[in-house]
């Protein structure tokens, strides 16, 4: 290559190489955050691109051996063989087909390297799809993955295939072409579409996360639903407070008992505005059951039997007030 063309490779290596380091910083930063396998698998890919980046560089700018040509078709072949995983290890699909298919896709990679060593360099070009073959399979195995990851179709999972689709059709077509213009125009766009599939990865990530954090909160008001349900239909006046003594909710019975609105009372009622003298703290032991007297909101007053438990969740300490009615209620009267 002459000095200008030289320039010109190192200059394209080197800002796709600078792109795939930030997506992998990227990658990084949401494997730390999200703690997931298939992140940290997508960054050592993201790495083994940017080392072969930096293989191809040598190579070319060294006169073409063969020994570097080899390492970065490894390099490629490895970057490639990580996306995979990554996409399998987001479902947890690894299956025994995947692990044999890897196996023969390596032992293939391997024999191809040791023929081409034996024989000669690649001519310019390609030495024909032989070579590629392994590199032409795995990435045909990307598309698969990709296509198959995940249920619906995303802007995310859109992004991942289009970008798998293009590494296929670049690869497939480079070993049928001369050392050109459209050669190496073709062979930059390969790594270009590399760096796509990280930002795939990225965008499949935040949407992954997402439908995680929305599972989740369905699931806790689905949980709530049916705690709340169950308290509803309780015989029992049941009322939960929280660790500083605030109502976070209550039965219907204890609704139509004090009078309170859902709006009026929780979150915003202490449970020492409910009993006629300062009941919050009481030590009774578990299972304890203890006599109080309570008043609703137009100021009639009762008397209850009261039996507390302390729970406890992920979300904190409640105490829940289950209580039995001894009396009916009753206006209280005050001495003038």
């Amino acid at each position: 290559m002459v000095d200008q063309s030289q320039n010109f490779f190192a200059l394209a290596i080197g800002f796709v190489s600078l792109l795939d380091l930030m997506v992998v910083f990227g990658l990084w930063l949401s494997y730390i955050t999200a703690g997931r396998e298939y992140l940290k698998i997508a960054c050592f890919a993201g790495l083994f691109e940017i080392v072969r980046h930096g293989i191809d560089f040598i190579n070319g700018i060294s006169g073409a051996s063969i020994s570097w040509y080899l390492l970065g078709q490894v390099f490629q072949f490895g970057s490639t063989l990580l996306f995979v995983a990554a996409l399998l290890l987001i479902y947890e699909t690894v299956t025994k087909f995947y692990y044999w298919a890897f196996t023969v896709l390596g032992i293939g990679m391997i024999g191809i390297s040791v023929m081409q060593v034996l024989t000669d360099y690649p001519a310019p070009g390609g030495s024909g799809y032989l070579e590629s073959s392994p590199i032409i399979a795995l990435s045909l195995v990307l598309l698969w993955r990709a296509i198959k990851t995940g249920e619906k179709v995303t802007p995310g999972k859109l992004f991942l295939v289009i970008a798998s689709a293009s590494v296929v059709l670049i690869r497939s077509t480079l070993p049928a072409l001369e050392l050109d213009d459209i050669y190496l125009l073709l062979y930059y766009m390969e790594y270009l579409s590399f760096t796509l599939l990280l930002v795939a990865m990225v965008l499949y990530e935040l949407e992954f996360a997402k439908q995680q954090v929305g599972n989740l909160l369905a699931e806790k008001t689905q949980s709530e639903q049916d705690l709340q349900f169950i308290v509803d239909n309780s015989l029992d006046v049941i009322l939960v407070a929280d660790q500083v003594g605030l109502l976070r909710s209550w039965s219907a019975k204890a609704r139509e008992i004090f009078g309170y609105s859902h709006e009026q009372a929780v979150g915003k009622i202490h449970m020492d505005d409910l009993f006629v003298s300062n009941f919050w703290g009481q030590d009774m032991g578990e299972g304890g059951e203890v006599q109080a007297k309570m008043e609703s909101v137009d100021g009639k007053s009762f008397l209850v039997d009261v039996r507390i438990r302390e729970v406890s969740e992920a979300g904190g300490t409640y105490h829940l007030f289950v209580l039995r009615l001894v009396e009916e209620p009753k206006i209280s009267t005050t001495s003038g």
